[in-house]
């Protein structure tokens, strides 16, 4: 009986001891957590309380739970993206940089079991050049398998504004499948690039040196794309015959040689002045008007060369120009003419000179794109009323020159 009485007194005092604060310099202690006999988890207390009523149990920690693996808390607590190159990229012709980075996992060494993958970014005025939805780089999202301390990766970024600098961070995430309990996989997000990189503006790209339709001009004088005569027939020169493509300068002058280095990239559209020996007669319809495009030779032996058209109108008189524009016949507000490149009467002679430098004819510059353009009205405020008196007149030109070869 009295052991009895000692053990329910003990009790009690137990009771009293643990609803009541403990002094602030109590002694911490371990608790372990075991299910089936295995710790599950493991912290330290410093102080047990028992709610006298429920008789629920809680305890004071003195430090924060350590339920989590090793790889876990190592990846939570220290998990970081750093930039190692620029924080700022950008600019230039197109806006668009490159930005290097490393994901720092916070692992002593290569992990099983842990896998890092991009996550998005968060992003203004930029975007990620070639990335999937949720990912960011090339290829596959993976940063690592299998993880060690760092991963690193390369993105292109760009900025689409021309104005505006924008900003751009990058979020990671880490999966670790417990190498123990293939039921148990845990996901650490949120891990987020610093510092954010900025990305400037691209340049407003150059205004183009040629159109492709009469409509682009400020000033089309009543010319339509439609009134634009797309083939006939010619008469002489080296490309004689019916239905021949009016729309490109070698389809009836022939197409020259060696204008442009060995190894240009881009060659189309060269051939200019042609090989055509004598006077090409063609046929150009009444309320038509021929545009012939041609890029100028970029050959050396070509620089400082000039040449002329001569044309022969016949009994109509007769516009003609080398302008940026088909259906160009004067300067406009788009796409400026040089002095010298228009010539009007019943028979004229349209000088032209490749150079970089000044001259008194028509001005080809090496490697830009043009336009022969010829119709038959008596002005630039008349140009839709024709001078040609049939369905189709037959006007002549001769290119006058000794070219290199």
């Amino acid at each position: 009986m009295k052991k009895y009485l000692v053990g329910l007194s003990g009790a009690v005092a137990l009771c009293v001891a643990l609803v009541n604060p403990q002094p602030a310099n109590a002694a911490d202690f371990q608790v372990a957590l075991k299910r089936l006999a295995v710790t599950q988890c493991s912290m330290t207390g410093s102080l047990l309380n028992i709610d006298p009523v429920t008789g629920n149990v809680s305890i004071d920690l003195s430090a924060d739970i350590a339920c989590y693996p090793t790889v876990v808390n190592a990846i939570a607590n220290n998990a970081s993206i750093s930039i190692t190159g620029p924080t700022t990229v950008g600019g230039g012709q197109t806006g668009s940089g490159t930005v290097n980075l490393q994901l720092n996992t916070g692992l002593s060494g290569p992990t099983s079991g842990v896998t890092c993958t991009a996550d998005g970014v968060i992003a203004n005025s930029v975007t990620v050049s070639g990335s999937g939805s949720g990912s960011w780089g090339t290829g596959s999202p993976v940063l690592c398998t299998n993880c060690g301390p760092t991963a690193t990766a390369s993105v292109s970024v760009q900025n689409p504004s021309t104005t505006v600098t924008g900003s751009i961070t990058f979020k990671a995430k880490c999966n670790y499948q417990d190498q123990g309990n293939a039921n148990l996989q845990i996901v650490r997000t949120n891990i987020i690039s610093t510092p954010a990189v900025q990305v400037l503006p691209g340049q407003a790209p150059p205004p183009p040196d040629y159109c492709e339709s009469v409509a682009e001009l400020a000033t089309p004088n009543g010319l339509t794309d439609a009134m634009r005569q797309s083939s006939g027939t010619v008469t002489g020169g080296t490309t004689p015959g019916t239905n021949i493509d009016f729309l490109n300068y070698t389809s009836v002058f022939g197409v020259r040689p060696n204008v442009y280095p060995p190894g240009t990239i881009d060659t189309a559209g060269y051939g200019f002045p042609g090989t055509n020996p004598t006077n090409v007669q063609f046929g150009l319809k009444r309320n038509f008007y021929i545009s012939w495009k041609f890029r100028t030779p970029t050959a050396s032996s070509y620089s400082e060369q000039g040449g002329a058209f001569q044309f022969i109108p016949g009994p109509a008189f007769t516009l003609a120009s080398i302008a940026p524009c088909p259906g160009q016949f004067s300067t406009d507000a788009n796409y400026p003419m040089v002095g010298f490149c228009q010539i009007s009467g019943k028979g004229s002679d349209l000088p032209w000179k490749i150079t970089t430098g000044t001259t008194t004819a028509c001005k080809l510059e090496p490697g830009k794109t043009y336009y022969l353009n010829v119709i038959q009205a008596t002005g630039v405020g008349t140009l839709t009323t024709p001078t040609c008196p049939s369905t189709l007149c037959s006007p002549k030109v001769n290119l006058i020159g000794t070219f290199p070869n």
